[in-house]
């Protein structure tokens, strides 16, 4: 039991046990999605809330109660799939599908409907969207979330800013780098301004804030995507290299889902997304369209980082200290109009 179960515990009731879906991405074949079975903390948050409903908010995220060995039904179509939650209250869909699709020119959001079975009886249930993206997409972007498309403030001394805008902010009150969201609106839509390229968002966040960040691509208007973060638990320790952690393992299965899509990854000097996205590159020959990588403030940081790209030629490193930076080589090379 984590230290927020134990004061939940505490000072509060059993909750409802619900179900909370993650998104997904499927090819051809394949459907991949997450949800995670725990009780309903009953989060409500408006853009006018005070700096205590911030924090309190913030505390019933990380204070969940996760449901372990609960029956799960996965209707997609006309298939059904029975999963159990694992001790972290996690379900893991991997299951083939022979779903046709309706139009191939744009991206597809795939219903699927997630079941709370107890006693036979359905107690529970919602739907979700799994993205199956367009067969005529030019190329996929990868993007880190952390410091690259949000400001977390990884860089600031002892990670203070980190702290104030995770749990003091709203998530509309929390800024976008600037000109991502164009950036990006030109990316999705391509070479010639009719794509409906798919976007993967990816970030060390814990699945707990995965509400609260898809609030804030929304309300700024980022292109529609799949947001990818990562378990907290205690079995999930920091990895020996980076091979083994979340960023390098979910970029190698989403390029691997699309065998036939290249991509454009999008990262920042703050963490390791230069070392990642390069060894992606070499793992996955001729996948990789473009790497851009945006500068930090960090000038100790920066010189380490330059030196390792400057190093290399076998891959396409673009270093950025603006948005518009990566709009001139976009346009350079025909990523976008």
């Amino acid at each position: 039991m984590s230290i927020f179960q134990f004061i939940s515990r505490l000072i509060d009731d059993e909750d409802p046990v619900i179900i909370m879906p993650f998104g997904g991405y499927a090819n051809s074949e394949k459907i991949y999605a997450q949800a995670r079975v725990l009780e309903d903390e009953g989060i409500t948050h408006s853009q006018e809330d005070s700096f205590i409903k911030n924090l309190y908010n913030s505390y019933k995220r990380f204070e969940t109660d996760e449901s372990e060995n609960e029956i799960v039904k996965v209707s997609i179509d006309t298939e059904v799939i029975m999963l159990n939650s694992d001790k972290e209250g996690y379900v893991y869909l991997d299951a083939n599908h022979a779903i046709k699709r309706n139009n191939k020119a744009v991206t597809e959001w795939l219903p699927v409907t997630y079941e709370l079975i107890q006693d036979e009886k359905s107690i529970y249930k919602i739907e979700d969207h799994i993205m199956f993206p367009s067969t005529e997409a030019s190329f996929g972007v990868i993007s880190d979330m952390d410091d690259t498309v949000i400001d977390t403030g990884l860089s600031s001394t002892f990670k203070w800013k980190v702290i104030i805008n995770s749990f003091f902010k709203h998530s509309n009150n929390r800024l976008p780098l600037q000109g991502a969201q164009e950036f990006y609106t030109l990316l999705q839509k391509g070479p010639d301004g009719k794509r409906d390229n798919p976007f993967f968002y990816l970030s060390n966040s814990p699945w707990n804030l995965h509400e609260y960040l898809i609030d804030f691509l929304k309300f700024y208007n980022f292109p529609k995507g799949i947001l990818l973060l990562r378990d907290i638990g205690f079995e999930n320790v920091k990895k020996d290299t980076f091979q083994e952690r979340n960023k390098y393992v979910k970029i190698s299965h989403i390029i691997s889902t699309y065998p036939t899509l290249p991509f454009i990854l999008i990262g920042d000097a703050a963490d390791l997304d230069h070392d990642i996205y390069i060894e992606i590159a070499r793992k996955f020959p001729n996948r990789i369209q473009a790497i851009y990588i945006r500068t930090v403030a960090n000038k100790g940081k920066m010189i380490a980082v330059k030196s390792i790209i400057e190093s290399i030629t076998d891959v396409n490193v673009v270093l950025i200290e603006t948005t518009d930076e990566a709009i001139a080589h976009a346009k350079k090379h025909q990523f976008i109009q």
